[in-house]
């Protein structure tokens, strides 16, 4: 069931930060279009894309997380014996474990402290923003701890 979750979790995330990714394309354009050929600039336009920028990144950071593609030197870990190799797996996948805990509480903490503040152009509130650290720490989250099963699950094999 947890797979299952992730799966369906990372397949809609990686469509939002599509279109995530095409929006922010537009609005950029738009925004030099507008500036630099009627000398007209949107004043919402940075705003906006920076707020979907940081919601790019925390997103995508969980698709890096599910597909594995996180940074590792891979030099070392080959050059060890097979039996560390699997207290160095543990550990990362504890470590990320970790990670996205301390991503998703100190992420709540921070929406919630900025709940009542609004953006200087857009007037929402900085909730919007900030809870992409939440979000993203939540899905990081579920994705390591499918992994964290996966792993005992091969090994158990």
């Amino acid at each position: 069931m947890l797979e299952r979750l992730s799966f369906y979790i990372n397949k809609i995330t990686e469509i939002v930060v599509m279109l995530l990714m095409a929006a922010i394309s537009v609005i950029i354009f738009v925004q030099v279009v507008s500036r630099y050929a009627f000398n007209h600039s949107l004043y919402w336009s940075e705003e906006v894309g920076r707020y979907i920028l940081i919601w790019i990144t925390f997103l995508g950071a969980s698709i890096g997380v599910k597909r594995l593609s996180h940074i590792g030197i891979d030099f070392i870990y080959n050059r060890v014996p097979e039996k560390l190799r699997f207290f160095i797996d543990l550990f990362i996948i504890a470590l990320g474990l970790f990670f996205a805990f301390v991503l998703l509480y100190f992420g709540y903490k921070i929406a919630y402290f900025v709940r009542f503040q609004k953006s200087s152009a857009l007037l929402i509130p900085m909730t919007v923003p900030y809870a992409a650290i939440c979000a993203g720490g939540a899905i990081i989250f579920i994705h390591y701890l499918n992994t964290l099963f996966d792993f005992f699950k091969r090994k158990k094999k």
